[in-house]
């Protein structure tokens, strides 16, 4: 018999042979264990991620950036890794905040921010530095509950927590309150 017959007839052969005792079959539903913590697992996962949000009038009113971000839409959440947002209000007005994780709660548009979290009025230079500060990003304010120090200058103040209502412009501290003023040199 030729060679190159029995080669094909010989691969014919290990094709069926294979096609009949390799039978792989895809699992239509996942693992009990899978099924299980579905809702735990992320829909998305996303790396260094920039949302810019407008108002109605095309103005732009905040920027979130995010190394990473793992999204969960059956809880209407999404975890954030190295979090920064950047409130901008009329008139040059801006605010900047940073902090090492975060989350949002898209539920109440809340930004929740977590660990060396820094609050920045940009055009005073004025620094708030906590470990939890929670953004409502509807109205722009602010909130503290943990230890907050402001620095502005030479000038420092510590306070059990803050508000801040950035579109105009106020600080409020919370109680216990102390300063420390520095006269310019």
């Amino acid at each position: 018999m030729p060679r190159l017959p029995l080669q094909i007839l010989l691969a014919i052969v290990l094709v069926l042979a294979a096609n009949h005792y390799w039978n792989p079959e895809t699992a239509e539903s996942p693992d009990l264990d899978t099924s299980a913590r579905r809702h735990e697992l992320p829909k998305t996962y996303l790396e260094v991620v920039r949302a810019w949000t407008f108002d109605e009038g095309g103005k732009l009113t905040d920027i979130v950036e995010a190394e990473r971000l793992e999204q969960f839409p059956r809880r209407h959440l999404s975890y954030i890794t190295m979090p920064r947002f950047f409130a901008h209000s009329g008139d040059d007005r801006s605010w900047s905040a940073s902090a090492d994780k975060g989350r949002t709660d898209e539920k109440v548009d809340r930004l929740l921010l977590r660990k060396n979290v820094v609050l920045i009025h940009d055009q005073s230079g004025t620094r708030m530095k906590t470990q939890a500060l929670d953004i409502e990003l509807e109205n722009k304010v602010a909130s503290s509950n943990k230890k907050v120090t402001v620095v502005q200058g030479n000038n420092s103040t510590r306070a059990d927590g803050m508000v801040v209502r950035m579109e105009d412009e106020i600080i409020i501290m919370k109680p216990n309150v102390e300063s420390i003023y520095a006269p310019m040199p």
